[in-house]
């Protein structure tokens, strides 16, 4: 019972042995990066068909900028926080086509929130 995107049970996590690879965030010199993104509130103005900014500065303040739908009462949304490296965390990526698990390092998590208009 295979699914796909849309939510429902997967069949890859059946009693099969299935191999596990480690991505490149193990080797020692990695050439790319995960990292998570946690937001306190996303409005439904944010228009998602469109792409955002992400920007980190001095003392790793992170601020995020995504535009909203055509007719909303600002045109962008702007969220602000905080980035933090992690530790001893990875994520599990699991290509649903091949079957294929990789294991990755994440990098850092950030933490924002929706900031008020004034």
């Amino acid at each position: 019972m295979a699914a796909g995107m849309n939510g429902a049970a997967c069949s890859l996590f059946d009693t099969k042995e299935r191999v596990l690879k480690l991505g490149e965030t193990f080797d020692k010199q990695p050439r790319c990066g995960f990292h998570t993104i946690r937001y306190d509130f996303k409005p439904a103005s944010i228009d998602t068909s469109c792409e955002g900014d992400l920007e980190v500065g001095k003392g790793e303040q992170v601020t995020i900028t995504l535009p909203n739908l055509e007719g909303s009462t600002a045109p962008f949304t702007v969220f602000k926080g905080s980035k933090r490296t992690y530790l001893r965390e990875c994520i599990l990526i699991v290509n649903h086509e091949t079957g294929e698990c990789r294991l990755e390092k994440l990098n850092s998590n950030i933490t924002v929130k929706k900031t008020r208009c004034r």
